[in-house]
């Protein structure tokens, strides 16, 4: 299964036996060859559209059609943990949010998630311990689509000083949480990260 969100709204690319619950009640299509990809996009960003399902026998090939569409943008984010297990999240533009950001020249994925996530909240000591995925959502920008894959890497971090939004980037607050106390559905966030954050609860 793939998302991607177009103006917070969910596109689903998947199989018709791996349709989460969440998603069954948005309509589907059915895809054929001969639909223009474009259009299911241009369909999803409809006012009257809270989502769309596309159902395929072979997802991962629809994807690949699916990013040709567009310029791809790499990203990099954390989902970072204190020695407390508990879960580093800011707020950007009044919504909860996850620090990430694009890739610098020169530099990997990984190397660009973790200075974002020290560039925007203030932290270092930062370690790796796994990639957990990739998520999508488009963007206009100057008459021209592009699609940004942030990849997600679950961090540790034994920082213990005080944490330092960055301001210029529109972050006012960060702050550890409990995630398994939070209510996920009733957060001020981001369709997009309200995923990855019921991905990451689910798993943990």
């Amino acid at each position: 299964m793939y998302i991607f969100f177009i103006n917070d709204k969910p596109l689903v690319i998947t199989s018709s036996e791996n349709i989460p619950a969440r998603f069954q009640h948005l309509p589907f299509i059915q895809y054929q060859s001969d639909l223009n990809l474009m259009d299911i996009v241009r369909k999803t960003e409809e006012a009257t559209q809270n989502g769309l399902l596309v159902l395929s026998e072979d997802p991962a090939g629809l994807l690949l059609l699916f990013k040709a569409n567009f310029t791809t943008i790499a990203a990099g984010g954390g989902i970072v943990y204190n020695q407390n297990g508990e879960l580093l999240i800011m707020k950007r533009l009044g919504k909860w949010d996850l620090p990430k950001g694009k890739i610098d020249p020169g530099e990997t994925i990984s190397e660009g998630a973790i200075r974002e996530v020290e560039e925007e909240c203030g932290i270092n000591q930062l370690s790796i311990e796994k990639f957990l995925t990739i998520s999508y959502h488009t963007y206009k920008l100057q008459g021209h689509r592009f699609l940004k894959a942030t990849h997600w890497y679950k961090m540790n971090t034994t920082f213990m000083g005080k944490l330092k939004p960055q301001l210029e980037e529109s972050i006012t607050e960060v702050k550890w949480v409990n995630l398994n106390e939070m209510d996920l559905q009733e957060l001020d966030t981001y369709e997009s990260i309200r995923e990855i954050l019921m991905m990451v609860k689910i798993g943990a």
